[in-house]
């Protein structure tokens, strides 16, 4: 370190110049910053987007550019704010925004199965195969690939390719949040 008034090298955490007297306090930017604690902004984030998005009328909102998945990364990144205040890099937020979309798509596979359960009754199936066998001009392979998939009850195939696709999504769209959050945090630090 160098004295800002006469340029002396100065020894390590010393708070005077030893040439000039100068009071010598250091930057912001020469500290070590605290180490991130990622878990638990991430668990809490993925609880709220999963829950939010497997609950049949509120997932709704999910529309809108997967709406309470880009808020559960963002509130991810805003309590990782709390930790670092106004010294969140872009990288901080996308990562807790991803950690915080993993945990997110397996709260939501886990709530989806009951609810799949219900969606999915043998007398819902059979209105719905009713419906498709009316479609004309789809071809047959197509209307029993949608058959397959929709069985009643349980089915480990599709709550494996809902948790997939979830991971994809969710993580994707939360990494999306986190992002903007750490940008309308910083915005407000400047202002």
């Amino acid at each position: 370190m160098k004295c800002k008034q006469c340029g002396a090298t100065l020894p390590e955490d010393s708070q005077y110049c030893l040439q000039c007297g100068t009071e010598n306090k250091p930057s912001m930017a020469s500290q070590p910053q605290k180490e991130l604690d990622f878990l638990k902004p991430a668990l809490l984030g993925g609880l709220a987007m999963g829950v939010l998005s497997s609950l049949p009328l509120i997932a709704l909102l999910n529309v809108v550019c997967c709406l309470w998945v880009q808020a559960g990364g963002g509130l991810t990144t805003w309590l990782l704010n709390k930790q670092r205040p106004g010294g969140l890099k872009y990288g901080d937020g996308a990562f807790g925004g991803v950690f915080s979309g993993l945990i997110g798509a397996f709260v939501a596979t886990i709530i989806s199965i009951p609810v799949q359960m219900i969606a999915f009754s043998p007398e819902r199936i059979a209105q719905l195969q009713a419906q498709f066998g009316q479609i004309q001009g789809m071809p047959p392979a197509v209307r029993d690939a949608m058959f397959q998939w929709m069985t009643p009850g349980f089915s480990l195939t599709r709550t494996l390719f809902t948790l997939v696709f979830y991971m994809i999504v969710y993580g994707l769209f939360s990494m999306i949040g986190g992002i903007l959050t750490v940008a309308i945090v910083g915005r407000k630090k400047a202002d």
